[in-house]
């Protein structure tokens, strides 16, 4: 494994791009990656707290943020790992506080501090996951709460009853969040207003120019010793209060709405925030100080929690698209780097400790030692300096899940919120240009009616080698087995051309590919790049799958009275999945029956899939995997056979699908991003793609986001589609589960023309497959349509969730939906405007009260 030493990171920076493919490590740290060092240190604290932090399982265990955190960061981990250990401790953590009534022990609403509301989210959480009515009751109280807290008169938060006219940095972390959440899921508009003024008005009372730093707190009466006379703010730039408040701010954006007015302007507050730290990382280590500063100063020292947060913040705001990758990217590096070795210590073979934890710190009133809590230097270097301290712990655990993400995404996202850029999206995307040199099959001995393989896979070799071109099928009838493109071949097949793959599954050895969202070793695709540069497949000829009943399509024959031969090696690899076994472990190909995908570009960048004719695949059409730059152009699919997808971008990123036609025995478009824990392990979303000038036909939906869906999707732009067949199902399909989970947002579609639909205009099915008996809580939102206009469906909505999943801002303007024929099904959603929209029946009824038209005059 690599580990990151200092004076090593340009060369890590080098390894990070596409180029890290899924059977490469991880780069380690002191030999482990970041997940693995999370999981260490929390397996550490739960075998060191075993069950003291729980209700009545020591004498001063407390309902407060110090465990709510640890619980919170707890569910991320195994949310990430699929470790149910981790989840039944983090549970029995945060729901022993609540007892049968709902009431929550040890908390005391009437004192109003904001510190009580941070275990909420990993109540949150569970009431999500388990649906739980005790939670929800608890949930309700921390909710009236903040409904009920003392503000200041600009509307700020006080920190607690107790210290009156004050807002700290600490709250905002401690409440922000969580009420940004509950607005999620209630849905509470309002109250997303409400998170935002919160964040602004602590950086307008707290921003410090000068230094790019935030002051720990700021009194609005002035009447606080430590508060400045003319200011109010607090004297010294405490690192944990802004490391709460860097927190914070990503964590609010993942739940405010684009559409929130200021969610820009808070945007604003974290790319502040972030030169500030930058500015203020200490260049030996990576990390920051006790007082930020003041560096070296006598009495200072690096401190680990907010190091940890700073992490934290900055990883997820570059993961999330929030905060550019450059120049935070070796920020992040360098400090978790010097977190793993200054801060971890190994107190045996399997047990670590976190070291150099500020235990405490405060203002106002005074400290355990008699001392004044007065917000100077010699007061925040006074304060104790201890080990493991939940503080620090648990924003670690979550610094570690950010970077692993930050490490194995091939790139940071777009922020995206409209229409407005999809410009900036497409300028993203462009096709590869090849060098004008062709390498015609014939010349490798290939022959009409004989098989080809063997010439084509040489010709493919040689341009390869002469550093690109195309390998030319010239017009004839051609037979072959897997093709296999290298860096820089352009695949073109001529028009009266039609290469015809062999049915027999000898031809396609076993090679590490992604099955159903899911990794393992299977047989090749018909066509199959892996880890390439520069490929495609062009021409106005044909591919020929030759799949049928009697080939490749029979191994997943639900109509035959025989077992479905598929169904089990399904399952196995499903289970593989779930428990992590080993990719390599996860062998099929020869009397596994899981059918070979068409086209499978896997870790590539730089794709062209144009002009050619594609039928009778085995199974998904066009796939690409963990890929970058793709581009699907004037591409006609005519297959009816099962699971016969179109063309299904999976885990990629930038893909621009225009003027194909579609006729499919599954979705004409599905976008995909791993299944269960499998995708949640490689974690890497599908993000910004374009869907423009295609025409659908049959299909089980027009564009379709999911089933495998567990590592998200974002930023889809569909337009001047059109979309019309007695068997297309559904125009645009939202699929998930309990199990899958999955984020589905920003998805915009604008002048789509539906003839007729089979079930509905917009379908959100939640209930797909295993349903909702699951922990992972899917979410759809912010989906916009524009100008569409159907002709003939039986209802234009058909949403179906559950309690705990989310179906949030669907937005409609200016659409016309006719023959509608049956009641709209709206289950589980929250919040959908319609904005001069027209929604004709089928068979429009007349009001008992109405009178019938008058009688033309007479001629």
């Amino acid at each position: 494994m690599r580990t990151i030493r200092p004076g090593r990171l340009g060369l890590i920076l080098l390894l990070l791009p596409l180029r890290l493919l899924a059977a490469d490590p991880v780069p380690s740290f002191n030999g482990a990656t970041p997940l693995e060092w999370s999981q260490r240190l929390a397996r550490s604290e739960m075998a060191r707290r075993g069950t003291s932090l729980n209700y009545l399982g020591s004498p001063r265990a407390r309902w407060d943020y110090t465990t709510g955190l640890f619980s919170y960061a707890l569910l991320q981990l195994a949310a990430r790992t699929g470790d149910t250990a981790t989840t039944a401790y983090a549970a029995r953590l945060v729901e022993s506080f609540v007892q049968p009534d709902g009431s929550i022990a040890t908390y005391r609403p009437d004192e109003f501090n904001l510190d009580m509301i941070t275990s909420g989210r990993a109540l949150q959480l569970r009431a999500e996951q388990t649906g739980d009515p005790r939670l929800k009751t608890a949930l309700a109280t921390l909710r009236r709460q903040l409904a009920a807290q003392p503000r200041t008169a600009d509307g700020g938060f006080w920190h607690k009853q107790r210290y009156p006219h004050q807002m700290w940095l600490d709250g905002l972390y401690m409440a922000s969040p969580f009420l940004a959440h509950a607005a999620k899921t209630t849905p509470e508009p309002a109250a997303f207003d409400d998170v935002a003024k919160q964040l602004l008005l602590a950086d307008r009372h707290t921003f410090d120019p000068a230094t790019g730093l935030f002051y720990h707190a700021w009194d609005e009466a002035r009447a606080q010793a430590w508060a400045d006379p003319k200011t109010g703010h607090s004297p010294s730039f405490w690192g944990r209060s802004v490391g709460w408040y860097a927190m914070a701010l990503v964590d609010c954006l993942d739940e405010l709405p684009p559409t929130q007015p200021d969610v820009e302007a808070v945007n604003e507050i974290l790319r502040r925030a972030a030169a500030g730290l930058a500015r203020h990382q200490d260049p030996a280590s990576g990390l920051w100080w006790q007082v930020l500063d003041q560096g070296g100063k006598p009495g200072n020292y690096l401190e680990t929690s907010a190091s940890s947060m700073f992490v934290y913040a900055l990883a997820k705001g570059i993961n999330r698209g929030y905060l550019p990758r450059e120049p935070y990217l070796p920020v992040v590096l360098k400090a978790y780097a010097g977190l793993v070795r200054e801060c971890v210590r190994a107190d045996g073979a399997d047990r670590f400790s976190l070291t150099h934890v500020c235990e405490v710190a405060g203002l106002g009133f005074t400290s355990a030692s008699g001392r004044a809590r007065d917000g100077t230097y010699a007061y925040y270097v006074s304060e104790p300096v201890v080990d493991n301290d939940l503080k620090g712990v648990a924003p670690f655990i979550l610094a570690g899940l950010e970077v692993q993400t930050l490490l194995t995404a091939p790139a940071a996202p777009e922020v995206v919120r409209g229409w407005s850029d999809l410009d900036r999206v497409l300028a993203r995307i462009k096709a590869p240009v090849f060098p004008a040199r062709d390498f015609a099959i014939t010349a490798y001995g290939a022959r009409p009616g004989a098989d080809a393989t063997a010439a084509i896979r040489a010709a493919i070799a040689a341009c390869h080698a002469a550093g690109g071109g195309r390998v030319v099928v010239p017009a004839g009838d051609w037979l072959t087995g897997a093709v296999e493109l290298l860096g820089g071949v352009n695949l073109h097949v001529s028009a009266g051309a039609t290469l015809r793959f062999v049915t027999d599954p000898a031809a396609y050895p076993v090679v590490f590919t992604r099955w159903e969202g899911v990794e393992c070793m299977n047989y090749s695709s018909l066509i199959h790049a892996y880890g390439q540069t520069d490929v495609a497949v062009t021409g106005t000829g044909t591919l020929d799958g030759q799949a049928d009943w009697s080939t490749w399509w029979a191994w997943n024959n639900h109509h035959d009275q025989a077992p479905v031969r598929q169904r089990a090696a399904r399952n196995r690899l499903v289970d593989f999945g779930e428990r992590g076994v080993p990719v390599a472990e996860r062998r099929f190909g020869a009397g596994g029956c899981l059918r070979p995908n068409f086209l499978q570009f896997y870790r590539c960048e730089n794709v062209l899939v144009e002009g050619v004719t594609i039928l009778r695949s085995p199974m998904w059409e066009i796939h690409p995997v963990l890929s970058r730059n793709i581009t699907v152009r004037g591409v006609k699919i005519d297959t009816a056979g099962p699971n016969n997808d179109g063309c299904d971008p999976e885990s990629s990123r930038d893909v621009l699908i225009e003027d194909c036609v579609f006729s499919t025995g599954d979705d004409c478009i599905a976008i995909k991003s791993g299944r269960g824990n499998d995708g949640r392990r490689i974690h890497t979303p599908s993000e910004n793609l374009v869907i423009r000038r295609c025409t659908m036909l049959n299909g089980h939906g027009g564009v379709v986001l999911g089933s495998e869906i567990s590592g998200d999707v974002r930023n889809v732009f569909v337009e001047d589609c059109t979309m019309d067949s007695p068997d297309l199902d559904r125009a645009l399909r939202f699929k998930s589960n309990a199990q899958r989970g999955g984020i589905l947002e920003n998805v915009f579609m604008r002048r789509v023309k539906i003839g007729r639909v089979g079930e509905a205009v917009v379908t959100v099915d939640f209930l797909y497959e295993e349903g909702a008996v699951g922990p992972y809580r899917p979410v759809v939102r912010n989906v916009q349509l524009d100008h569409v206009t159907s002709a003939a469906s039986p209802r234009v909505l058909y949403l179906n969730g559950f309690p705990g999943a989310v179906i949030d801002q669907l937005r409609f303007t200016d659409c016309a939906f006719g023959g509608v024929r049956e009641t709209e099904v709206v289950n589980g959603a929250g919040t959908i405007t319609f904005e001069r929209v027209t929604i004709t029946p089928a068979q429009a009824a007349a009001s008992l009260h109405s009178m019938p038209p008058a009688a033309p005059p007479k001629p």
